[in-house]
């Protein structure tokens, strides 16, 4: 997990996604993250964040949140610099995903486990590779209800994988948190802009 320049586009970032596309993910329970959780049943103590929000209404907003997701969207409209060698997301896919910190910024490898494709309902989740500072894995959910409502809902299962992500738990939790809401942010954008067309 290197500190790149801003701009995921450098060698270190390439020579990372090359050397972890034939790593194992970091945690065993893969797909946990788009099932029930059952805490007592886990031998791991896994810190959980479960948010859905309602972005807006209709099947344009629904088709329009999924694309973007399904394109990287929601992560780059979060703040996140996000490299794929294919630009979509699909099942088996190592991106690389880095978050800004003043000029650098901190850069994660992480795999693509499931792609969710139903008549209602898009998705993905995607798993931490050897190197993440986390362990576990996070799911995106657009899904539109009976009553045309469109709702996103980020799901994360993650446990510290590093020392400074040990050390620093709380903090750690606190910057996943605005992350998600950053997150359902850019959904409320991106829905709020397909409304209007």
């Amino acid at each position: 997990m290197p500190l790149t320049r801003k701009r995921v586009v450098g060698e270190a970032t390439q020579a990372l996604l090359i050397s972890c596309a034939g790593a194992e993910l970091n945690y065993s329970d893969h797909g946990m993250s788009l099932r029930p959780f059952d805490r007592s049943t886990s031998e791991v103590n896994w810190h959980e964040v479960d948010q859905t929000r309602t972005v807006g209404h209709g099947e344009a907003v629904f088709r329009a949140v999924g694309d973007a997701l399904m394109h990287w969207q929601l992560n780059r409209g979060a703040g996140l610099y996000v490299r794929s060698a294919s630009g979509i997301v699909r099942v088996g896919e190592t991106v690389a995903v880095a978050m800004p910190i003043g000029f650098m910024a901190v850069t994660a490898i992480c795999r693509v486990v499931a792609v969710i494709s139903e008549p209602r309902r898009i998705g993905f989740a995607y798993g931490s590779l050897p190197g993440h500072p986390e362990r576990g894995e996070e799911a995106f959910i657009v899904e539109i209800a009976d009553d045309d409502a469109v709702t996103v809902t980020i799901r994360s299962l993650s446990r510290p994988a590093a020392w400074f992500t040990r050390v620093g738990a709380p903090v750690a939790s606190v910057v996943q948190r605005r992350a998600v809401d950053r997150y359902l942010v850019a959904a409320e954008r991106i829905a709020s802009s397909a409304a209007t067309e």
